[in-house]
């Protein structure tokens, strides 16, 4: 007959604290042990351990790995009560330990599913899901630029208030971005707390609004990113504060206007990206101070129509690229002034939101030195546009967006003496 077998696989330093912390497992399991044990003659019967996580195994919090150990008996069951046995065993003993990270519709296995669905969370459940959480993949929204797959972030956007303690415990997560978007208000500690968080990007879209306290703590971000595309205005002193940000990108997409005073303050932002694509219209001050930024990228995807004098303005950016992708229409001075735009090495001028050229207008950026050119929202051009286009000379002229072309159109586009993407690439023969 075989033996039931009691292993006894924890070996905390605490034996007493580890009694009292798992003992109502034990319980319980020694009373199902009890309870199969006169069913040990009968045929069909089968081994297992049945293992509980520990989650405050150090040897865990090292290697960010689950860690299983032994709690219980190897128990002698029926193959048929099996499953159900297991699944009932851990499931108590995740119960008592306080598995559940306060999610009011899911359980503990749908939690690490969708982190979205939690509303509440302490600071020890917080330190438990930084330490824990693989990370996700979620698909965002982007302003002026679509839809992009953010990877192994954190996303808490079901959380709707946030205290100091529990912000410190999150920014503990080292595995990728944290998303915040359901915070609609941040006081200073808050914020200070969450300024600890030094992994990429730290979203917190649902502000609407931040006093100058709670701005001065985000500012003391170190990570790569920042957005803060909830705010819909902005004044100078606060836009000034924000400016001091030592990161990389960010993101005020939900700005609406910008006055030439706020506009200026921005420009001092000291990282590579500068993302403005929600403002709709510039004037020509706004632009010149825009034009200040000594940043590498400035995104301005929101503005729909541009005058010859902002145009001129912008064009005094001394970075790599303007992006502005939301213009849908150009005037053939505009595009002159906008050719002048002479900007580090390998610049690039944006203006996939135009869907028609002509070839006046074309041939208005043939001057352009820059490195690229991108006209990605054509899908169709005619000869004399085409012919205008290829005058330029060198760089890169994106025309990736085009659809119906003839053999005639894109033999006088292969004239072009520099990079053509994609088309070189695909009607290589037609050269």
């Amino acid at each position: 007959m075989r033996v039931l077998r009691l292993h006894r696989a924890i070996q905390h330093r605490h034996p007493r604290a580890a009694s009292r912390r798992y003992g109502c497992a034990r319980s319980f399991i020694r009373s199902i042990k009890c309870a199969l044990g006169r069913t040990s003659r009968c045929s069909g019967l089968a081994i297992k351990s049945i293992g509980v996580y520990n989650p405050r195994s150090r040897a865990a919090d090292r290697r960010r790995s689950a860690d299983w150990q032994l709690v219980s008996t190897t128990l002698l069951v029926p193959r048929c009560f099996m499953k159900s046995l297991l699944c009932v065993a851990i499931g108590f003993t995740l119960l008592i330990d306080g598995f559940s990270l306060g999610c009011t519709a899911a359980g503990a296995s749908e939690l690490l599913d969708d982190t979205n669905k939690i509303e509440i969370l302490t600071p020890e459940q917080a330190r438990k899901l930084a330490e824990e959480f693989r990370g996700a993949e979620v698909e965002m929204e982007f302003k002026g630029v679509g839809k992009q797959a953010v990877i192994h972030c954190l996303p808490l956007n079901g959380l709707k208030s946030l205290d100091a303690e529990t912000a410190q415990a999150l920014a503990g997560y080292d595995k990728g971005p944290l998303l915040l978007d359901g915070l609609s208000k941040l006081d200073a500690d808050t914020a200070k707390a969450l300024a600890e968080f030094n992994r990429r990007y730290l979203y917190l879209n649902g502000l609407t609004a931040i006093d100058a306290e709670t701005a001065t703590s985000l500012a003391e971000f170190r990570a790569t990113g920042l957005s803060l595309n909830g705010l819909t205005k902005l004044d100078a002193k606060t836009a000034k504060t924000l400016a001091e940000f030592k990161g990389k990108t960010l993101f005020l997409n939900g700005l609406t206007a910008l006055d030439a005073e706020t506009a200026k303050a921005l420009a001092d932002f000291e990282g590579q990206d500068l993302c403005l694509s929600g403002i709709a219209s510039l004037s020509p001050e706004a632009a010149k101070a825009l034009a200040g930024f000594r940043g590498w990228q400035l995104f301005l995807n929101g503005v729909t129509k541009l005058d010859v004098e902002t145009a001129k303005a912008l064009a005094e950016f001394k970075g790599n690229t303007i992006y502005l992708d939301g213009v849908t229409s150009l005037g053939t001075d505009a595009a002159s002034a906008l050719a002048a735009f002479k900007g580090s090495k390998s610049y690039c001028l944006s203006l996939s939101g135009l869907t028609e050229l002509d070839a006046a207008t074309a041939m208005a950026f043939v001057p352009f030195e820059g490195g690229g050119l991108v006209l990605s929202g054509l899908k169709q051009i005619d000869a004399d546009t085409a012919s205008a286009l290829a005058e330029r000379k060198g760089g890169t002229l994106c025309l990736d967006g085009l659809q119906e072309i003839d053999a005639d159109i894109t033999k006088t586009l292969m004239k072009f003496e520099g990079k053509l993407f994609p088309l070189r690439e695909k009607y290589q023969f037609l050269r």
